[in-house]
């Protein structure tokens, strides 16, 4: 059984392709996940955005003894017999779990659009990043993993349900040979199809120039389950059909989030710079002086109870001019004086700075490793992703809400002579959002894989210091962000307990 840490051999690697328009994420040939439970009760677990699973109907399939089904069940025994070596190539991507492709998918687009606006020195303007994407940093990337993972699972609830409702039998038990290991459940309806088309909308609503090369992948996903020899094209129709129910609703609210302005266009956040209390108030040290990165992501709705976590939200942190202050800048300016190889290489991993799929992206990798040893199906897994991911934006946002609440100065601003492990983030310095995403996210990790727990921890703890190590955090930032990170992932263990899947 591999480790936490072998993630960094498989699938953290984000390989660019000269000539290609997508990057792939390249994990060398892995055996098949053996699945270890079908969760048949997995229709009844508490949903995200729907009410219940309930909400959606799933119409009753025709009988397998209906000449209409017998004609569909003939036509893919005999695709599967004479696949082509494109089509098993598309077998073999897909098998290894819907979920888990997606999520990667998502992680090559946010990693694709982390790049900040450059500065065309000869103008003096800011190049624009591409209109119709927005920059995928990090509150943008937490929240297009979280919505990802929403859409999926309760779409998948909603297929289990109708799936033990209707016990449409797999096509293993009429007499198809699969070309890969296919889960023991009903075939009616397809999972994948709800994945594919659940995943390929949410995608395509948050990184509109890639709707094309996304329909395309989820028209490859459902097709390749055609010609594996997992289920029948009703099957597939009704998956997509219940997707694109699900769907309507999750865009409602992806839609009424707060996040489309997050990045102030009417540059409110001076004002409450102005106001602020702080003693010294933070400022740009880009050259040249750009506005900070979305000023208003803390005021997103968030998905867990919004008022434990505003509750939560720290108080002002020492002034510059008290001794807590000074002992803390002086600790930074030591580490960088004296940064270790291993601190170096902690302030860089954690950093997720351009062309990166973010902390949060970070944080995903993790869990795929986990969900792979632990042999999760496609709901559970999908389970594990919303909990992680709603947990992460939810610590995000509390995380930006404090920043532009206080606006503190980052080290290098009140001491010029503090050299940074890596380039400043254009964001006020308080609370390290690495430290309450990471703690947020460990936490949830740890009670879904309480057996990895040890090593979440010390990751979380790695992650916290991270910013400290590059000089771009004080330790109160770390500390803070780390009580705050506690409050918000006990959030999800009480969600988790609660939602039927235990």
């Amino acid at each position: 059984m591999r480790t936490i840490f072998s993630i960094i051999l498989t699938s953290s690697f984000v390989f660019w392709v000269v000539g290609c328009k997508e990057p792939t994420i390249d994990e060398g040939i892995l055996p098949f996940t053996d699945i270890t439970a079908v969760d048949a009760n997995g229709g009844n677990w508490r949903t995200v955005i729907l009410p219940s699973a309930t909400t959606i109907s799933v119409p009753q399939p025709t009988a397998t003894t209906s000449a209409t089904y017998q004609k569909e069940l003939s036509d893919v025994k005999t695709s599967v017999q004479s696949a082509t070596p494109e089509q098993n190539t598309a077998v073999n991507y897909w098998a290894a779990g819907g979920v888990l492709r997606w999520n990667q998918i998502a992680r090559q687009l946010v990693a694709k659009y982390n790049i900040v606006p450059g500065y065309d020195a000869a103008t003096g303007q800011t190049t624009p990043a591409e209109s119709a994407n927005a920059l995928a940093g990090a509150p943008f990337a937490a929240r297009v993993y979280a919505i990802l993972s929403v859409a999926q699972y309760d779409a998948l609830v909603v297929a289990w349900r109708a799936k033990y409702q209707y016990n449409r039998p797999s096509l293993d038990k009429q007499g198809v040979i699969a070309r890969v290991p296919v889960l023991d459940v009903p075939s009616y309806p397809s999972e994948d199809a709800a994945v594919a088309e659940a995943s390929s909308q949410a995608l395509a609503y948050l990184f509109p120039s890639e709707a094309a090369w996304l329909k395309a992948k989820a028209t490859e996903h459902k097709q390749s389950r055609l010609y594996a020899g997992a289920c029948v094209p009703s099957d597939l129709k009704a998956g997509e059909d219940l997707a694109n129910a699900v769907m309507a609703r999750v865009l409602v609210r992806a839609k009424s989030d707060r996040f489309a302005t997050a990045d102030d266009p009417t540059n409110t956040w001076q004002t409450a710079l102005t106001r602020a209390s702080y003693d010294q108030k933070w400022k740009s040290l880009e050259l040249p002086a750009r506005s900070p990165l979305l000023p208003l992501a803390g005021r997103v709705k968030t998905w867990f109870d919004s008022t434990t976590i505003y509750r939560a939200l720290p108080t002002a942190p020492p002034a510059t001019t008290s001794a807590d202050f000074q002992k803390a800048i002086t600790e930074v300016q030591d580490v960088a004086n004296s940064r270790t190889r291993d601190q170096w290489r902690i302030a860089n991993y954690w950093a997720n700075g351009n062309n990166t799929y973010g902390l949060a992206g970070l944080w995903n990798a993790l869990a795929e490793d986990l969900i792979r040893q632990v042999g999760q199906n496609e709901l559970r897994a999908a389970r594990t992703y919303s909990l992680l991911n709603r947990v992460m934006q939810d610590g995000e946002t509390a995380a930006w809400a404090t920043k532009y609440t206080y606006f503190v100065p980052r080290p290098s601003q009140i001491n010029p002579a503090i050299k940074t492990a890596i380039p400043i983030p254009n964001t006020p310095s308080y609370v390290a959002d690495q430290a309450t995403v990471s703690t947020a996210a460990a936490l949830i990790l740890a009670h879904l894989f309480p057996n990895e727990a040890t090593n979440l921890n010390a990751q979380a703890t790695e992650a916290a210091m991270a910013g400290l190590y590059s000089g771009t955090q004080y330790r109160f930032d770390n500390e803070r962000g780390t009580q705050l990170g506690t409050v918000i992932g006990q959030q999800a263990i009480n969600g988790a307990k609660a939602d039927g899947a235990n």
